[in-house]
């Protein structure tokens, strides 16, 4: 099923910033919310992919921080117990070394989920969709 109504306010206009521990740069981040008018539990996302500039991140470098806590984009089948409000903002942490350079950068989410409360008759509607924004990362 694609349907943009919600995802073209995936990305949101705070939290885009590099990300310094002990004063060394080692990534940045950007603030993302659910696609929905309702939330869900994290295992009904089903894909959930970055690219900045053009260029894929790679997911091994990609967090997703959301109720205090951070996931392997890998471990997300598996968090069952786990819910993303809909009101609620989660941050998508990317590891790079010296992050990104200050100016605009083009970001792009890739974005689909398991509509929990379709499956009844068997197979579930999967909702999908993308959000490409431009955003500036301060110096």
């Amino acid at each position: 099923m694609h349907f943009q109504a919600y995802f073209k306010h995936t990305i949101t206009d705070e939290g885009f910033r590099n990300v310094a521990v002990n004063g060394r740069t080692t990534g940045y981040e950007i603030r993302i919310r659910f696609p929905s008018y309702r939330g869900s539990q994290l295992s009904c996302v089903t894909r959930l992919d970055l690219s900045v500039d053009g260029a894929p991140v790679d997911p091994n470098d990609l967090l997703l921080c959301l109720n205090g806590k951070e996931f392997l984009m890998s471990r997300i089948p598996e968090l069952y117990s786990e819910y993303w409000f809909v009101l609620d903002r989660a941050t998508l942490r990317v590891a790079k070394e010296g992050g990104l350079a200050p100016g605009n950068h083009e970001l792009r989410v890739d974005f689909a989920y398991r509509v929990p409360y379709t499956g009844y008759s068997g197979d579930y509607v999967v909702a999908e969709g993308r959000h490409v924004r431009t955003l500036a990362m301060a110096r």
